[in-house]
């Protein structure tokens, strides 16, 4: 190891000595990984596609895998002190270094932070100029589009880990002495949910908008995106306990996959179609083996409160001596017993996302929930002993009017209301937080036509939202920054001719300066309806998921209508589970 890495090498000795399940292993076998997570190591502990990655890649015996985050304020001066390219957290050696560089993404807006990453590892932000290990990238914002960054990697794996990476592996590490460009044309032939950007053509009409997308002769037009249909035990969990990083000292449990109640916004709900929820007993054996230690759990899914038996065990937990934590509630689903859980483990705060704040535009986004439901699950949490609720909306919805926000405001009220008359009743005042985001249209969802609003209506609607209610005691307003909302929506919806941009986004640009220093206008990306016709940048990717069932949904989110959940057993209007 070179002197100059010795102070980064130390943190990460540092980071490792306080970690239980990292695993170092000798660089001597068949290949070695580096594994990209382009946020700070506080973020990416708590992601369980990362902890998903590394144990199933460091389970076989021919291979490794070491973990490379985005550098924090800690490790920033230690770079710049040293001069060090990007180093690997478990042996700190340089990434450039590994035989294949993998990069999970999960967040838009973190595309920038990669070719930061690949900038400092001097891998260079762009396929054509790379000379070193090939850089490859999966993950949940893959999946949903990989355009804006088809001229950064190399390739892609589209599919959930756990059937697309042996795959891929095997078929990596059997490449001879061909050329780049054949054996991406052999893993494309070869490997499910392998796509290689340089194999497909773009054409693009005098408007701007795609006109063609011609893979090469013998590849797939389209590319599928496996899905996991084993045990609901085998899904992931977290397999490094990370102490001092958020949800770091918790045992993560993903215990479903997908969600059926169909909201019209939701990306997950839709690409992870058939929904895969678990039973209580297919977690029990692990989770009430952690709480017997005293052990903190997390249970993740997209509505932890669908899965059968889930209060039961939650109560098993605290009754066990553990204590537990949950992603997401909905409050249709809400249960006295699982309340009473959460509040035994000493949670303060429980989250509920209503969406929208009148009946007619949660019917528009088919979210199923009415305010009868939100009060009883107030007065649940409350009554059981949790103290405080953050409330989730979105502003900007397709279809919202003004009367839309008043009924928003009403109903913060009212919610408000109860938490305060509740809590009073239990000897203390609970506090409301509301969260405001702006709408971003995603791919594979029935809004992916739909226009982002304008910057000026979303900063307006949130401004009165604050207005009407500041001044109301245990009430705080929160809201999202809508440049950045605006840049997620661009990125979500956006092309290969986007690269100059993420390129100045890595350098430190402000989003504005950016679009106009690459020629983008992200008028074009953000906030323009698309017709039905139009061919979209991530239409060669295959969910199962029928376009002509999102376009119906379109329609019947504009006729007001909601449509029922998933019935897998017996449904086939989507096309998932034909």
């Amino acid at each position: 190891m070179p002197s100059s890495t010795w102070p980064l090498a130390q943190h990460h000795r540092a980071l490792l000595a306080a970690e239980t399940g990292a695993v170092v292993k000798d660089p001597g076998g068949r290949l070695n990984v580096a594994l990209i997570f382009p946020n700070t190591y506080q973020v990416g502990m708590a992601n369980l596609g990362l902890h998903a990655i590394y144990r199933i890649i460091n389970q076989r015996a021919d291979a490794l895998c070491e973990r490379v985050f985005l550098p924090g304020r800690a490790e920033e001066p230690l770079y710049a002190k040293t001069g060090a390219p990007l180093l690997t957290l478990e042996s700190s050696r340089p990434v450039a270094s590994f035989d294949l560089v993998l990069a999970s993404l999960c967040f838009e807006n973190d595309a920038p932070n990669l070719l930061k990453m690949l900038s400092h590892a001097g891998l260079g932000t762009r396929r054509a100029h790379r000379r070193g290990p090939w850089v490859v990238a999966g993950g949940v914002y893959p999946m949903l589009n990989p355009e804006p960054l088809a001229e950064v990697m190399d390739a892609f794996v589209l599919g959930e880990a756990e059937v697309v990476l042996e795959p891929f592996l095997e078929a990596f590490m059997a490449l001879g002495g061909e050329s780049q460009d054949q054996a991406l044309a052999r893993l494309a032939r070869q490997v499910p949910g392998f796509y290689a950007p340089s194999l497909y053509q773009a054409a693009y009409g005098p408007g701007g908008e795609l006109t063609s997308f011609t893979p090469e002769p013998g590849l797939p037009p389209k590319v599928a995106a496996p899905k996991y249909r084993g045990p609901a035990s085998g899904l992931a969990r977290s397999v490094i306990c990370a102490p001092g990083v958020e949800f770091g000292e918790m045992t993560l449990i993903e215990v479903g996959r997908g969600c059926g109640h169909g909201c019209r916004f939701c990306a997950a709900g839709h690409i992870y179609r058939p929904p895969r929820l678990g039973e209580a007993g297919d977690f029990a054996p692990l989770a009430l083996e952690t709480a017997a230690g005293g052990g903190k759990l997390g249970l993740v899914s997209a509505a932890v409160s669908d899965i059968e038996g889930v209060a039961e065990l939650a109560q098993e937990i605290v009754a066990a001596g553990g204590s537990l934590s949950v992603s997401s509630l909905r409050a249709d689903r809400l249960t006295p017993g699982l309340a009473q859980a959460l509040a035994a483990s000493r949670h303060q705060t429980v989250a509920l996302a209503p969406e929208a704040g009148s009946q007619r535009l949660r019917q528009v986004i088919n979210k199923h929930l009415d305010e009868d439901d939100l009060g009883r699950a107030v007065e649940t949490l409350i009554s059981a002993g949790v103290p405080n609720l953050r409330l989730y909306f979105m502003v900007g919805l397709p279809g919202e009017q003004e009367a839309d926000i008043d009924q928003m405001i009403d109903l913060v009220r009212a919610l408000r209301q109860q938490v305060v008359s509740f809590s009073r009743a239990k000897g203390h005042l609970g506090r409301v937080t509301v969260s405001l985001n702006a709408f971003v249209p995603k791919p594979f969802t029935p809004f992916q036509w739909e226009p982002m609003a304008p910057l000026k209506l979303i900063k307006a609607r949130v401004k009165r939202v604050q207005k009407a209610l500041a001044g109301a005691a245990n009430l705080k307003v929160i809201s999202d920054v809508p440049k950045y909302a605006r840049l997620q929506a661009v990125l979500a919806r956006g092309d290969r001719r986007l690269t100059p941009l993420l390129e100045l986004l890595a350098q430190g640009q402000a989003p504005e300066r950016a679009y106009n220093e690459a020629g983008i206008d992200p008028e074009f990306y953000a906030h323009r309806r698309r017709e039905r016709e139009e061919l979209l940048p991530w239409d060669f990717i295959d969910h199962g998921i029928s376009r002509d069932y999102l376009w119906g949904e379109a329609q019947r989110a504009q006729a007001e209508k909601q449509s029922p959940a998933c019935q897998p057993d017996t449904c086939r209007r989507c096309g998932a589970c034909s």
